[in-house]
């Protein structure tokens, strides 16, 4: 399990159970690992067995996080079916945190989580449900089902005002809901025509979605219209945005279904026209991209992992506006401090996004022979 995400004030990264606080310029701030809970007594899994050992239970992971600058807050998702969240504190130069709460069990696990810093809530999707969770303590009542999908949910974005949820999902589809009455359902933003990977809001409020039909979108979400569309090369799994001039230019990296290579566009909101596919950026066969992030500055944060050793590594590029490509930084602290702190790690596990692609059946005419002779063998029984 592995995530990694730039904020306003600060980078985060976790792998498996620990998370690290990087500021911008890559120091290291804080770092959580993740309290593993004991079995209880007297269950199947705090009773040893017979033979005198433990039985085989896997430890919790981070699967996501999200954190508020604004409240100093840090909601995690765990493996184990759980929310975490911690309060970070600040004493002159130094960081720490405090668990805060107890945590929120869900009835599956949380795969998309965002802040609605003006509603003090945390938005979270499963793989086909979304939930309001109240991690700061304002409410009896911890979390509650505010909407649902069809199919899986990949990604999840909030309006700039918080009066509109837009999650889209495995089955091509943008749903654009209201909040808090998620019940009223605004719109939809159609015309992909596989699954979409990701989406991202601009800050002149516009939505970004990229698919596996291999287009770039852009649309006026709270229209359901597209303005317009880029090819790219191959299926898209993911997508990180920034501004490149001002609020109308965003600069798009698009992590590609191809696991060492990303796609980069520019997206101009105001002149959809002149948006522009830009030449791809390739790392070492010997890579797998995990995660991509961009800073405000146009840096681009790689998580990687070596398909030999499967450990992490900490990728840095500069973007170079007059050559309209990424450069790579070799001495970026962020790098050196990143190993720092996950040296010893590896990763076992990477997401496999080909399960995203529907199965289709090419000749029904076999299709139908062989339910033929399987409703036959049963007659003849």
């Amino acid at each position: 399990m592995y995530d990694l995400k730039v904020y306003s004030s600060c980078i985060v990264i976790a792998i498996k159970d620990a998370i690290v606080f990087f500021s911008p310029d890559g120091a290291v701030l804080h770092k959580i690992v993740v309290q593993q809970k004991l079995p209880a007594e007297g269950t199947e899994t705090g009773n040893q067995q017979q033979n005198g050992k433990q039985p085989n239970s896997q430890p919790a992971n981070v699967v996501t996080f999200e954190y508020s600058p604004s409240a100093k807050v840090l909601a995690v998702s765990l493996s184990d079916k759980t929310l975490q969240c911690y309060q970070l504190h600040q004493d002159g130069e130094k960081f720490y945190s405090t668990p805060l709460g107890d945590s929120i069990p869900t009835v599956r696990t949380i795969v998309c989580m965002k802040f609605l810093p003006k509603h003090g809530v945390l938005v979270g999707s499963d793989k086909s449900d979304c939930f309001e969770f109240d991690v700061l303590g304002n409410s009896v009542q911890k979390s509650k089902w505010i909407l649902g999908h069809m199919s899986q949910i990949l990604g999840l974005a909030v309006s700039d005002d918080e009066r509109l949820i837009i999650t889209c999902d495995r089955d091509e589809k943008i749903k654009v809901s209201s909040y808090p009455d998620c019940h009223n359902i605004e719109g939809y933003c159609l015309g992909h025509l596989e699954y979409v990977g990701g989406i991202e809001i601009t800050p002149s409020q516009k939505l970004i979605s990229v698919s596996g039909d291999r287009t770039l979108r852009l649309w006026d979400f709270a229209a359901g219209k597209e303005i317009c569309q880029l090819s790219l090369q191959d299926p898209a799994v993911g997508l990180t945005v920034q501004k490149a001039m001002d609020d109308s230019e965003m600069l798009c990296v698009i992590r590609s279904s191809v696991q060492n290579k990303l796609e980069v566009a520019l997206v101009q909101c105001g002149t959809p026209n002149a948006s522009l596919l830009y030449d791809p950026l390739t790392v070492e066969e010997s890579l797998i991209v995990l995660s991509a992030a961009l800073n405000d500055s146009l840096q681009l944060l790689l998580l990687v992992m070596d398909k030999d050793s499967k450990r992490a590594r900490m990728l840095v590029y500069d973007f170079s506006v007059d050559k309209h490509q990424f450069i790579a930084n070799i001495d970026h602290p962020f790098a050196k401090n990143f190993a720092s702190q996950f040296s010893e790690v590896s990763i076992e596990q990477v997401r496999d996004y080909s399960t995203l692609f529907k199965h289709s059946i090419d000749n029904l005419s076999e299709y139908f022979e062989r339910k033929k002779q399987k409703i036959g063998s049963k007659k003849s029984k």
